[in-house]
């Protein structure tokens, strides 16, 4: 009876440590995940939003890209643009951010994969935008390519991805 508690008391604590080692050193694709949904968030803007969070979220949001990113947009319906460089996107989202009321940012169905040196990845997710009140989303795939500079994971290119609609 002693042996079976001990082995059941062993079982536990060996589980508990791995639960709590994932939790508190998350793989690369966790980080890159967890920086997925983070981007998502600070590009949210509330109708309630002063121009000062407004201000701080444009910065957050310029700390996600490494300084030498670019964004590339090529959307139906809109001229092609291309951001580069962490001051453009970060002069960009601080100008859309005083023009909109309100944005809702969700990355979906995003797949990671780590490269061979587990210093990069790359994220395809669908990319889906609602502006205003509007009911509809603006939905896009995209492409994201991160790189792990100086222990952090940043992005250094993203662009749209075309698909067959």
């Amino acid at each position: 009876m002693k042996l079976t508690l001990r082995l059941v008391l062993l079982a536990a604590v060996i589980g508990l440590g791995f639960w709590l080692w994932t939790v508190f050193f998350p793989g690369p694709e966790k980080v890159v995940l967890k920086k997925i949904a983070a981007l998502a968030a600070t590009a949210t803007i509330g109708a309630n939003d002063s121009n000062l969070i407004r201000a701080a979220k444009a910065a957050n949001l310029a700390g996600f890209f490494a300084v030498d990113a670019q964004i590339i947009l090529n959307v139906s319906d809109l001229p092609n643009r291309t951001f580069s460089g962490r001051a453009e996107i970060q002069e960009t989202a601080l100008a859309g951010f005083a023009n909109i009321k309100v944005l809702n940012v969700r990355f979906l169905d995003a797949n990671v994969r780590l490269g061979a040196d587990k210093q990069t990845a790359d994220v395809d997710c669908t990319g889906e935008v609602n502006a205003g009140d509007k009911k509809d989303f603006g939905v896009q795939e995209l492409h994201f390519q991160f790189k792990k500079v100086d222990g952090a994971w940043l992005i250094t290119r993203v662009e749209t991805v075309k698909t067959l609609l």
